[in-house]
């Protein structure tokens, strides 16, 4: 048995002819794309910028807990 045909319940959810698009059905899901979306919208330096921001807070937690 496919671990597609394993669960008829989520069924739905792996169909790609129902006419949704990939969002649509992720949002039927309960999953919530919109970090994902406000990402994207960011030019890759502004990414790096806030992939580094997040770096340096952890390390300063981190170093605080020491």
């Amino acid at each position: 048995m496919s671990a597609m045909s394993a669960d008829p319940i989520l069924e739905p959810f792996w169909r790609t002819d129902d006419g949704r698009t990939p969002g649509e059905r992720a949002d039927a899901y309960g999953i919530d794309l919109s970090l994902l979306e406000e990402n994207l919208r960011l030019t890759p330096e502004q990414r790096i910028d806030q992939n580094q921001a997040a770096s340096n807070l952890a390390k300063a937690l981190q170093a605080g807990c020491d």
